[in-house]
């Protein structure tokens, strides 16, 4: 049954989900990983995080390719459709995606493998704490991962972020709004028979960020001058430029 969420969402509220379990059923896992893919595909996620890489495209085969880590890629949907779009393209590309989870690296790199797609390869790693494949990257994003964390886990990743990106963090995320929840509830319904999916798809609403409060945290780790968008369906794109230095995350 739908909750009443009228006073739910003025507060951030995040809960444990389901699909953080790290002692998750794998079957479960791997069913409601297929169920975000279907939600993803009908979000054009891909879509809004390409307007934010598209104009940084290096098309001279002969110069360096594309460097791009996506942080909690999961089953690799995101790392995917970007690679294939990049090969439209003909841009040279390196593509790691990363996640803390082994059943989502598994998942990810079968689907690769799959796909038959050079420059592309999933790693675990916990985005906290554990140290990149590699130190720097033309892009650093993520797609609907910062309302899994606490605010202070939020500033470190994009800390984190903003070191290793040598030009641009993208992030891609829910907003916590009224309609966001309604479509989350009956979209993960609509497009997914998982469990697990129905449970955690408006709990992430409940735990996602306000435009205001994640500007905050993303001034709180130094990208004061990241700027926000809105996007189909009640989600915001953050994009950041690096001035090229480096600094301590």
């Amino acid at each position: 049954m739908l909750r009443t969420f009228s006073n739910s969402l003025q507060h951030r509220r995040r809960q444990a989900e389901l699909m953080d379990n790290p002692e998750l059923q794998k079957s479960l896992h791997d069913q409601a990983l297929a169920g975000l893919r279907r939600i993803n595909r009908w979000s054009r996620t891909g879509a809004a995080v390409w307007t934010g890489i598209r104009d940084l495209l290096k098309s001279d085969s002969a110069g360096q390719p594309l460097t791009v880590l996506d942080l909690a890629c999961g089953s690799g949907d995101m790392a995917l459709w970007l690679a294939r779009r990049l090969q439209q393209f003909n841009c040279r590309f390196l593509i790691h995606g990363v996640d803390i989870s082994s059943t989502a690296v598994a998942a990810a790199t079968q689907q690769a493998a799959t796909a038959a797609i050079d420059g592309l390869s999933f790693h675990q790693c916990d985005v906290l704490q554990d140290a990149f494949p590699l130190p720097r990257y033309d892009v650093v994003m993520n797609s609907l991962f910062l309302h899994h964390l606490e605010a202070p886990e939020v500033v470190r990743v994009l800390q984190r972020m903003a070191t290793a990106a040598g030009k641009r963090v993208v992030i891609d995320d829910l907003r916590r709004t009224r309609l966001g929840y309604f479509l989350a509830w009956t979209g993960c319904r609509l497009l997914s028979r998982s469990p697990i999916v129905h449970f955690d798809g408006p709990v992430s609403v409940e735990g996602a960020f306000s435009d205001t409060e994640i500007l905050q945290l993303a001034r709180q780790a130094g990208l004061s001058s990241a700027r926000l968008q809105h996007h189909w369906p009640q989600r915001f794109l953050l994009t950041w430029q690096s001035d090229g230095t480096t600094a301590d995350a």
